[in-house]
């Protein structure tokens, strides 16, 4: 190692380096740690030294090195960076998200909607703000870092679930409260088609359009704490609520047309109300 990467520790952490021999050390032997402990995952120097150097704390840059957790901190930093390499190893950290959901009671759903949504927070970096895991300081373990902010989401969907309202008439009456003609054509005829179409529709979304969709539409959750959910402005939001409004028109289209079989001006009534009245439509669907 350089004695720049030490100049650039030091700057970054603002420590000093009483010894540069001693700082040197400190920082092969991390280095050497996290790729020891993540050998699939891609790391540089250089963007991990700035990363690092940002969390370090104590009064000596070879001693604040020496008891940084490396693994941790590594990993972080080239997730940061958005290094695929290390998304790909994160997965293994997520793990306490299920450790999470184990201890608080959370099924299944509940725990694989909260891994997913720490997918987007904490990996994707959105409107020039960097992933959510830029928040983790090193002053503990990454997992037990990860499993607290799992614990909150989960806690927070299972509060959410009991406010839930029994809603399995929903559909019926989607398909009873329409008045174009059209429509009630093919309710009469295609009603259980349409409910398929649906249903697979939502499952078409991706996972991001989905979860944005249960929170406002299940969770009725405002487009502030949306925003705030995925740590991004209001309008941007409700942009993506948008999109995956207009995903779900789209797939609901065409999964009908496909299963009626029938062109697309006829069931162009049938599209319109579902994106009229798409919070009664799929209440359901999101919340199973």
């Amino acid at each position: 190692m350089s004695g720049a990467r030490v100049d650039q520790l030091s700057k970054a952490s603002g420590l000093v380096a009483s010894s540069r021999a001693a700082a040197i050390a400190a920082w092969d032997s991390l280095v050497a740690s996290a790729r020891a402990s993540w050998p699939m995952v891609r790391f540089d120097d250089e963007q991990l030294a700035s990363f690092i150097g940002e969390r370090l704390t104590g009064s000596d840059l070879a001693i604040a090195l020496s008891s940084a957790p490396a693994a941790d901190l590594a990993l972080a930093a080239a997730c940061v960076a958005q290094e695929p390499t290390a998304h790909a190893a994160f997965d293994a950290v997520l793990a306490e998200v299920d450790a999470a959901g184990s201890a608080i009671g959370a099924t299944r759903d509940q725990i694989q909607e909260v891994k997913q949504l720490l997918r987007v927070q904490l990996l994707v970096a959105r409107d020039g703000k960097p992933p959510g895991l830029a928040g983790y300081r090193g002053k503990g373990p990454l997992r037990g870092w990860v499993r607290i902010t799992a614990s909150r989401e989960l806690i927070r969907h299972k509060k959410q679930h009991l406010r839930y309202v029994p809603l399995d008439q929903s559909l019926d009456r989607l398909l009873t409260s329409g008045v174009d003609p059209a429509l009630e054509v093919l309710k009469a005829e295609y009603r259980s088609e349409f409910a398929i179409a649906l249903r697979e529709a939502i499952e078409d979304l991706s996972a991001e359009d989905r979860t944005l969709l249960r929170q406002q539409i299940v969770d009725d959750m405002s487009i502030d704490e949306v925003g705030a959910a995925f740590g991004v402005h209001r309008a941007t939001a409700a942009r993506w609520l948008t999109r995956a409004r207009a995903a779900l028109v789209r797939a609901t289209h065409k999964r009908l047309a496909d299963r009626l079989d029938i062109p697309v001006d006829q069931i162009e009534s049938v599209i319109r109300l579902v994106r009229s009245r798409l919070d009664a439509s799929v209440v359901r669907y999101l919340r199973d």
